[in-house]
């Protein structure tokens, strides 16, 4: 149905929103400056602290939620028909676990809304992960999402340098500048994505082996890590710029993206 997608584009132009806002924030880490701040939850403060920061933040709060409410309609519907044997079914269990990560964001960002303050991920991470190490089996459950999320980061790396997801783009509706400056911005973010998520799954490892809650990173833990490196400040600021881009490619995604088979 029409409103459906016109509810898809929105979200995705939210979900680009956010990218382009988490990559500024990364690439002023990088200069060593707010240490913190680059995660889901540093964009939706950063917001908030804007003029007419509480309005903006409602509306891409609806925005967000929109780009839940389609990974619901796919993980359902599978309006796309991406696949047709049994990584359909895999796909659509991973659409559901993206509606919920967004759900959460739009949750987050109701709390700013009335509490101004933002918690970064690590904290809710290590909050998370000290709960589940208390529960039977916890240790176990924690491997299994670092190795979902490493999962995830090959997943995109491979989408990346394979340039398959293109072929979620209306070609004949772009023009030849567009149609390859998309594949260059979507290339580096997805690239960058997938260099966060697998660092994100290391320490989740981590975090088993060792039954410290403590060894858990999020998003912004994880780019602090690659700060720390040996040219960290310079690889940080890649990884920033490509999270910029994902973000631009998100809006081309706005546009262009194939909702249907």
């Amino acid at each position: 149905r029409p409103w459906v997608h016109r509810f898809a584009r929105v979200g995705y132009t939210s979900k680009g929103i956010v990218y382009v806002l988490i990559g500024i924030l990364a690439l002023i880490m990088s200069t060593g400056k707010h240490p913190n701040e680059a995660s889901s939850n540093g964009a939706l403060y950063t917001i908030a602290q804007q003029p007419f920061g509480p309005l903006l933040l409602v509306l891409l709060s609806i925005g967000l939620s929109a780009y839940a409410f389609w990974q619901l309609v796919r993980a359902v519907f599978d309006p796309e028909c991406v696949n047709h044997s049994w990584k359909r079914w895999f796909s659509r269990l991973s659409y559901l676990f993206i509606a919920g990560t967004y759900i959460a964001m739009c949750i987050s960002a109701l709390r700013i809304l009335f509490r101004a303050r933002a918690e970064s991920s690590d904290k809710t991470y290590q909050t998370l992960s000290a709960q589940m190490l208390s529960q039977p089996f916890g240790q176990l459950l924690i491997a299994i999402g670092g190795l979902v999320f490493g999962i995830i980061g090959i997943i995109f790396l491979y989408k990346a340098f394979s340039h398959r997801f293109k072929r979620d783009l209306k070609k004949n509706e772009m023009n030849k500048k567009e149609w390859r400056w998309s594949g260059y911005i979507g290339t580096f973010g997805m690239a960058a994505r997938g260099i966060v998520f697998m660092i994100i799954a290391f320490f989740l490892v981590r975090t088993a082996i060792l039954a410290d809650p403590d060894e858990t990173k999020g998003l912004d833990g994880a780019l602090l890590e690659l700060a720390s490196q040996p040219f960290g400040p310079v690889l940080l600021a890649i990884v920033s710029l490509g999270f910029i881009s994902y973000g631009i490619f998100m809006f081309a995604s706005a546009k262009y993206r194939r909702l249907d088979s």
